[in-house]
């Protein structure tokens, strides 16, 4: 549902099923989206590392329904930008896209604007 309420307003994504794929598809990526307890041969949070690993400055954000305070934190100290609970609606998740890729208000309004 994210991925198309993404692409519904501008932005290429990339999706991947397990944290594996999603590591070998960061190279030519401006953010990182992710949830904590993802499937693959590592969770979320080590992915969030092993991206933070490969590229210092990638904007990461997580969205998750882990109620779990311990993970969460351990998705901050691991170098994830914002963290989002679920249920998070879609028009959340683009603020703090635009917010986390510094993207200026007039920008927004004028990339909102050439999708209608």
């Amino acid at each position: 549902m994210y991925a198309e309420y993404l692409r519904a307003h501008g932005f290429r994504v990339k999706e991947a099923a397990i944290t594996d794929a999603a590591l070998s598809e960061l190279a030519d990526c401006q953010l990182l989206i992710t949830g904590l307890l993802v499937p693959g041969s590592f969770d979320g949070v080590e992915l969030i590392r092993r991206a933070r690993a490969r590229n210092a400055s990638l904007p990461i954000v997580v969205v998750t329904a882990c109620g779990l305070e311990r993970i969460r934190d351990a998705a901050r100290t691991a170098g994830c930008h914002e963290l989002l609970l679920k249920p998070c609606f879609p028009e959340h998740l683009i603020e703090t896209v635009w917010r986390v890729l510094d993207t200026p208000h007039e920008h927004r309004q004028i990339r909102a604007r050439a999708q209608k």
